[in-house]
């Protein structure tokens, strides 16, 4: 599986935080919510999907010369 280039990364990014702005605080737990989901099942691996959810619980410090997605 490829990654997304870090433009494509901060164009998603930008993306993402305009519609979360656009459905509000009050919207923004259901949106993220489906379009999670909406990704899990595009993506089509559960697993992976499980474990990625787990790992962005967790804050780690970047390594050395390491690119951090947020």
């Amino acid at each position: 599986m490829s990654t997304l280039a870090f433009s494509q990364l901060e164009v998603v990014y930008d993306e993402l935080a305009q519609a979360i702005d656009q459905v509000g605080p009050e919207g923004e737990a259901v949106y993220l919510t489906k379009l999670v989901l909406t990704l899990a099942h595009e993506y089509g691996d559960g697993a992976r999907v499980s474990a990625l959810i787990k790992e962005c619980l967790v804050e780690r410090s970047p390594e050395v010369g390491a690119a951090r997605l947020i």
